[in-house]
Formats: C-alpha cells, sequence, structure tokens
C-alpha cells in the first residue's frame, strides 16, 4: 500500500495525473490502477470522476492527511535506521544495586552531552532480574554484578568491565572475641535483599558449614550496611574497592576465611538488535570499560 499511498499524494500535490505518474515514472494507466487499488482497499471512492482533471472526494482528503502522515512516519523511521541521523528517543538502562553509587552517575551524563535527543531511562534492580527484563527486550542495556563462576548469558552482546574481590567485614571491636570469630558464619548478617547472587552464594557457603544464614538487616545501600557492621549489629560482605576508601574503614576487620573466598564480575549487556540505539550503547560500553578500569 505504500505505492499507493504515494501515488494519492503525488496527484494531491501536482493536481495532474500525468504530472503526477510522470513524477513517479508511472504510465497514465498504471497511476491510474494505483489510485483504483487504493480505493478497493480501503473500500472508499477518493477521486471524484465527474470532474476533469478528477478532484478529491471528502473521504479522498481525509485519506490524504493520513497519507501524509503515514509516509512522514516510515521516512523518519528510515532516516533513523540509516545510522546517519542521531539517536533520538529512550534508551533504557538498568543499573545493579551493587554499583548503583554516585561515581555512576559521571558516565550517563556524559553520554547525554554526546547524545543530546536522547531520553535517558534508568532504573535499579538486582542482578537477575535486570538480565531477565534485557531477554524480555525491556532494557537496552544493564550493568550487572555476578559471581566470576557464573555462567555469562550467550544471547546477549557484553564485556567485562571489573573483577573485584569481596571482603568479609565485622566490627573492629568483634574482633578481638575470639571464640565468636572462629565460627563468624554462625552470627547474624548484614546483607543485600534475597536476590543477590553473591547472597545465595554466601548462604550455600554457610549451609556446607553446617549452619543457617541468619540475616538481621537486609539493605541495597552500603552506607548504611557498612554503618551497622561498624556498630556490631553482624558481620557483612562488601566490595574491596568500596572499603578501601571508606569513612568507616577503620572501625572495620576484614575477616580472612579460605571457605569464604568470593570474587565478583561487574559487567555491561545489551540487547541484540538495538537499530539506532546500538550507537548509544556501543558508546556506553566504551565509557564504562574506561570508568570501571580507572576505578580498578
Amino acid at each position: 500500500m505504500f505505492a499507493e499511498l504515494k501515488a494519492l499524494v503525488a496527484l494531491a500535490e501536482t493536481g495532474s495525473m500525468e504530472r503526477a505518474a510522470s513524477d513517479l515514472y508511472l504510465t497514465p494507466s498504471a497511476f491510474t490502477r494505483r489510485i483504483q487499488r487504493l480505493e478497493d482497499e480501503l473500500g472508499v471512492v477518493l477521486l471524484d470522476r465527474h470532474f476533469k482533471p478528477p478532484k478529491l472526494t471528502q473521504a479522498g482528503f481525509e485519506v490524504l492527511e493520513k497519507s501524509r502522515s503515514i509516509l512522514s512516519s516510515l521516512s523518519e523511521l528510515k532516516a533513523s535506521t540509516s545510522g546517519n541521523t542521531a539517536p533520538v528517543g529512550p534508551f533504557r538502562l538498568g543499573i545493579s544495586h551493587a554499583v548503583a553509587q554516585p561515581d555512576i552517575s559521571e558516565v550517563i551524563i556524559g553520554l547525554g552531552r554526546q547524545f543530546p535527543l536522547l531520553q535517558p531511562s534508568i532504573c535499579n534492580d538486582i542482578s537477575c532480574q535486570l538480565l531477565a527484563r534485557l531477554h524480555r527486550g525491556e532494557l537496552d542495556g544493564a550493568i550487572v554484578v555476578l559471581p566470576v563462576d557464573t555462567v555469562l548469558p550467550q544471547d546477549l552482546e557484553g564485556v567485562t568491565l571489573s573483577l573485584e574481590p569481596m571482603r568479609l567485614v565485622q566490627a573492629r571491636t568483634a574482633a578481638h572475641r575470639k571464640s565468636r570469630c572462629a565460627e563468624f558464619y554462625r552470627r547474624n548478617w548484614v546483607l543485600n535483599p534475597a536476590g543477590c547472587l553473591v547472597r545465595e552464594e554466601l548462604k550455600t557457603r554457610i549451609e556446607r558449614l553446617g549452619a543457617a544464614l541468619m540475616v538481621a538487616a537486609e539493605l541495597h545501600n552500603p552506607d548504611l550496611q557498612l554503618s551497622l557492621i561498624a556498630g556490631n549489629v553482624g558481620v557483612g560482605m562488601l566490595r574491596a574497592s568500596i572499603l578501601r576508601t571508606h569513612s568507616l574503614r577503620t572501625r572495620l576487620s576484614i575477616i580472612e576465611h579460605p571457605n569464604f573466598n568470593i570474587s565478583i564480575r561487574i559487567a555491561f549487556f545489551r540487547a541484540r538488535h538495538l537499530g539506532m540505539r546500538e550507537l548509544v550503547a556501543v558508546e556506553l560500553q566504551q565509557r564504562l570499560v574506561k570508568h570501571f578500569g580507572g576505578a580498578s
């Protein structure tokens, strides 16, 4: 129907069947057949043929207006996928709670400066949910945190941004209670909420040692987690990079235990077949590699 709509618009713009046919490189009879096919397809009379040249009927004017809108939209769609225009519209990014720190805003703000017509749509969630949303086509990209030995999804484009050890920590005052330190895993824990893959790995390892995971606090905010740990509410596990610079580090001590050597993979995944958003996703990936490379 695309060719038939173009014929109707050409007729309205030239005011002549012959000139419209010439503009479209058609014979007059071929042009007439296109108009007739459009009338048959829509079930309305578009031209009043009592006049010479034929004039648009009221239905013809209504179809003409909609035809112009459709053709304009198709032209915009073609331009947007040609790679010659700046990306426009929403870019849906998911960020794992574990890496949703203020410094990552610099990456997003810089991306917005490069693509001023972009409309970022950003959300937080646990990594497994972000990956599920990527698979369902609800996100264009996601920054996730996974245990290093997790099998990576093969149907998504992705890159590892950083490999980082996790550290078991407790209040420095608790470090003097030797009897409790030996079996620290039987104490209360300050952890991310259920669904966190690192928490699930911890739970598995604690159960292997014959204990149950006892959770005193379930929080995504690492600052609040560390405040509670420093106050001896429980033990916890956090990224080494956070502990190195955190203001509470002097009130904490690291627990060394061979059964709890856990490292994480911070990775960026993007959906396939993003069209014009592919350019944005690739640029974001490059910025994230630089950001986390510099951080590590």
